[in-house]
C-alpha cells in the first residue's frame, strides 16, 4: 500500500520483469548457451536454409533464381519421386512392425530368469554396436550371386538366387537386415520398461488362474503401452530416412526397386548438384514426418486411454 502523502510507485513494466526474471536464472541460461548455439547453427539455421532453397532454381555456380512451387510441381510429376515414395512406404510399414512386435518378444523371453540371459542380451545387442556401413557391407557379400547363401542352397540342391539382382528380394534383404540390426536396441528400451511392470499385479494375475500368455496380454503389456508407443515412433521416423542400407547394397536398384527419399535426395542435390530440387525433397520429406508423428501421437493417445 502507498504511504499517505506520496504518489503510489509505478508498476513494473513488463520488460523489467523479464530482465529480473534472466537475471535470477542467469546460470541456468549460461549453461544452456552451448546447446543453444548447437541447435542455432546445426538445426536452425539449416533447416530454415533448405526451405529457403526449396523454392529456388540453386546450382552450384549460380545464385539462387526465385521459383516459387515449381519444383514442388515436378517433384508431382516426377515419377522417380513417386517410386522413391512407395519404396519407403513399403519398407518403413514392415521394418516398423518386425521391430516393434520382434524387439518386444525377445524382451519378454530375455526378461525370464534364463541361464545365460547376459550373453544373449549381448549377443541382440552387438549388431547395434556395428555401423550401419560394416553391416550392410556384411550383408552385401552373404547373399552376392557368389556368396555364402547361394553357396548353401546349391549345397542342399536348391537353385540359386539373384537376392539383390532382383528387386523384390532386394528389398525384403534390406527389411530383413535393418530389423536384425535394430532388434537390439529397441529390446533394451523394452526391457527397462518391463522391469517397472509392478511384480504384484503380475503375481495377483497369476494367484486368479492367469497363464502366461493370459498375463502379458493383459498386465504387462498394458502397463508398457507408453514405451510402445515411443519405440513405434522412432522406429516410425528412422525407417523414413533409409539411405545407409541401399545405397551400399544395392545403390537404389536395381531399376529403382530399392531407392528411397533420402537416397534421391542425396542423388538430386549432391550428384546432380540440383540444390534447390534436392531441397524440395527434403522439405516433403520433413511434412511426412510431421503427420506421421501426429498420426502415432494420435494412436498413441486412443491406446492409452
Amino acid at each position: 500500500m502507498a504511504i499517505a502523502g506520496q504518489p503510489p510507485r509505478p508498476a513494473a513494466t513488463r520488460m523489467q520483469r523479464l530482465g529480473k526474471s534472466i537475471r535470477k536464472s542467469r546460470a541456468a541460461y549460461l549453461l544452456m548457451l552451448p546447446f543453444l548455439l548447437h541447435f542455432i547453427v546445426v538445426v536452425a539455421y539449416p533447416m530454415f536454409y533448405s526451405l529457403y532453397l526449396s523454392l529456388t532454381e540453386a546450382k552450384l555456380n549460380s545464385d539462387p533464381v526465385f521459383v516459387g512451387l515449381d519444383n514442388f510441381v515436378d517433384l508431382s510429376e516426377d515419377a522417380e519421386f513417386k517410386t522413391a515414395i512407395g519404396n519407403t512406404f513399403y519398407f518403413a510399414f514392415f521394418a516398423v512392425l518386425g521391430e516393434t512386435v520382434l524387439s518386444l518378444i525377445v524382451a519378454l523371453v530375455m526378461n525370464q530368469a534364463l541361464r545365460g540371459r547376459i550373453i544373449f542380451r549381448t549377443a541382440f545387442f552387438l549388431p547395434v554396436a556395428t555401423s550401419w556401413v560394416i553391416v550392410s557391407l556384411m550383408w552385401s557379400i552373404l547373399f552376392s550371386r557368389n556368396g555364402i547363401v547361394n553357396i548353401g542352397l546349391e549345397w542342399i540342391g536348391l537353385s540359386q538366387q539373384p537376392f539383390l539382382g532382383d528387386g523384390q528380394q532386394a528389398m525384403w534383404i534390406i527389411i530383413l537386415m535393418s530389423i536384425w540390426k535394430n532388434l537390439g536396441y529397441y529390446m533394451v528400451i523394452y526391457l527397462a520398461a518391463l522391469q517397472s511392470v509392478p511384480r504384484d499385479l503380475i503375481d495377483a494375475a497369476s494367484l486368479d488362474g492367469a497363464g502366461p500368455l493370459r498375463v502379458i496380454w493383459n498386465v504387462t503389456i498394458p502397463s508398457i503401452r507408453p514405451v510402445i508407443y515411443f519405440v513405434l515412433s522412432i522406429a516410425t521416423i528412422g525407417s523414413m530416412q533409409l539411405f545407409t542400407q541401399p545405397f551400399i547394397m544395392t545403390n537404389g536398384g536395381p531399376l529403382n526397386a530399392t531407392l528411397s527419399i533420402v537416397q534421391l535426395l542425396y542423388r538430386k542435390a549432391f550428384v546432380e548438384l540440383s540444390f534447390g530440387y534436392g531441397s524440395a525433397i527434403a522439405t516433403v520429406l520433413l511434412l511426412l514426418l510431421i503427420v506421421l508423428s501426429l498420426l502415432n501421437r494420435r494412436i498413441g493417445n486412443l491406446i492409452a486411454h
